[in-house]
């Protein structure tokens, strides 16, 4: 099989993973891969194109048949062929907004979703740098909170809780995915504790752990107790291992 590369729609990755499609994916990207958009519709490749995505061959007999029933894939009955069809056409079928996407050309097929979960955090690290970018140049004050002077060089700062509110999912299937990015090797991620102080500038000593707790029940779990002083679990930060592309592929191809 010749080398991969492709690129592929970061909001094609983000769909995968809501809906659990990372397989489907998987074999869309591998036919379009290995077909100039079309390719014989033989039920005996299934065993070669299992071997080669490293899935067996019920999960490949189900990922066509959902790829034929939702129409990311046609079936041609009289040359008994597949057409796989285009990004732009499935761009405008699912509603997709962005036009960034993802280089991927892995040494094989394992940890596909990986790279999705890893394609969507970049992603919106890179969008959410660019909003507060903005939002800094808008302001004539500016605000010390979003210095990223205080960050350390080419890390940026991700909450779970903004993850999970832009992907539609909860904090912690938000936090699995960060976790499955930070395991595959795609990011590296520095956790993050401040010291709590009060209004009078002094720290304020573990004994008050209980007492921060009942009175801020919203953030009551980011709260630590350090050897001498309260601490606070702020949002990791993150260095990315790779960049999302902007209008990488085209609306206007043929389809």
């Amino acid at each position: 099989m010749k080398p991969v590369y492709t690129t592929i729609p970061v909001e094609l990755c983000r769909y995968a993973l809501i809906n659990r499609k990372s397989n489907h994916l998987l074999v869309f990207i591998y036919l379009k891969h290995i077909a100039n958009g079309h390719i014989s519709h033989d039920t005996s490749l299934y065993q070669e194109w299992a071997i080669d995505l490293r899935l067996n061959k019920k999960t490949i007999r189900n990922c066509i048949n959902w790829l034929i029933k939702n129409k990311w894939i046609t079936v041609n009955g009289k040359k008994q062929s597949l057409k796989i069809i285009g990004y732009a056409k499935l761009f405008k079928k699912l509603k997709f907004q962005s036009l960034s996407a993802v280089r991927y050309e892995p040494d094989d097929f394992l940890g596909f979703t990986d790279f999705c979960c890893a394609a969507v955090i970049i992603y919106y690290i890179q969008k959410k740098r660019f909003i507060d970018k903005k939002r800094r140049s808008g302001s004539k004050m500016g605000d010390s909170n979003m210095n990223r002077n205080s960050y350390p060089k080419g890390y940026s700062e991700l909450p779970v809780s903004y993850l999970a509110k832009c992907l539609g999912v909860s904090n912690s299937t938000a936090n699995n995915y960060k976790k499955r990015t930070e395991k595959a090797g795609f990011i590296t991620v520095k956790r993050q504790f401040y010291t709590l102080i009060n209004n009078d500038g002094e720290k304020i000593t573990r004994n008050n752990y209980y007492v921060h707790q009942y009175q801020n029940k919203e953030i009551a779990g980011r709260y630590r107790q350090g050897r001498k002083y309260l601490k606070i679990v702020a949002p990791d930060l993150i260095q990315i291992g790779f960049s999302t592309m902007r209008k990488h592929f085209k609306l206007r191809e043929k389809i």
